[in-house]
């Protein structure tokens, strides 16, 4: 978390910065392969193929974390399918192809939810949090904002936009939410309050995948202020049509 990746879209770079470190760039083309080294690496026990990102690279984050790293990036030609079952324990019909993520194409949080941790964290543990800075420990690729907590929980599919997505289950939470990622200091009591919080479960957020559909959409963006329509909840065996504010 103390390691700050910054996209130069112009410069089609990644710029890499962190405190007491010169900034190191990687560019964002990609790699061929006969002038780059090809390695196998692992995640959630999946095997996935890579590109090693070079020496310079190697060192610079081996010198900021005092352990022998490398940064590796996905091959465009390797396919890793996702293997999450849907809430019904179901393989779904269209396997979602993953990067190098752990579970999902998409992870998503919902900002109201997060207002009413917020409210009963700080009350149980005597500490003041932020919501951006609660954002920051889920590390969601989107955020939204409903009239009520955790009403994703019951969502089986929405609508953001334009385009379709399925909800393959809830995020099932572990010690990286302890984490202060401005600090990098950790307090186990986080979790173990989220559990007493949800019941004696850990999750918050969850998985999304494209639809089948999606690839038919007259636009694969979504925006800041996009509407989402909830088009199934678990709950129902036809589909709702619901409009949520963002």
């Amino acid at each position: 978390c103390l390691i700050q990746p910054l996209i130069d879209l112009e410069q089609n770079v990644m710029i890499i910065k962190a405190e007491g470190m010169n900034p190191v760039s990687v560019s964002l083309k990609e790699y061929g392969e006969t002038s780059t080294e090809i390695c196998q690496s692992k995640v959630c026990s999946h095997r996935v193929q890579t590109y090693d990102c070079g020496e310079q690279l190697a060192d610079w984050f081996t010198k900021f974390l005092g352990r022998q790293c490398h940064l590796i990036r996905q091959s465009s030609g390797f396919k890793r399918n996702s293997s999450k079952k849907n809430k019904k324990g179901e393989i779904p019909a269209v396997i979602p192809s993953l990067s190098l993520v752990n579970e999902a194409q998409y992870l998503l949080i919902n900002m109201t939810s997060i207002l009413q941790l917020k409210e009963q964290v700080t009350t149980s543990l005597g500490e003041s949090f932020l919501p951006q800075e609660l954002i920051y420990r889920f590390r969601a690729n989107i955020v939204i904002r409903t009239n009520e907590p955790f009403e994703e929980d019951l969502w089986d599919q929405i609508a953001i936009g334009p385009l379709h997505f399925r909800v393959l289950g809830p995020c099932h939470r572990c010690l990286v939410i302890c984490i202060n990622q401005q600090t990098g200091q950790r307090n186990k009591d986080f979790l173990q309050r989220l559990s007493s919080i949800r019941d004696r479960k850990t999750n918050f957020g969850i998985y999304l995948a494209n639809h089948s559909e999606t690839e038919f959409a007259l636009s694969n963006t979504i925006l800041v202020g996009s509407e989402i329509l909830v088009l199934k909840n678990t709950t129902s065996s036809t589909s709702t049509e619901e409009n949520k504010s963002v």
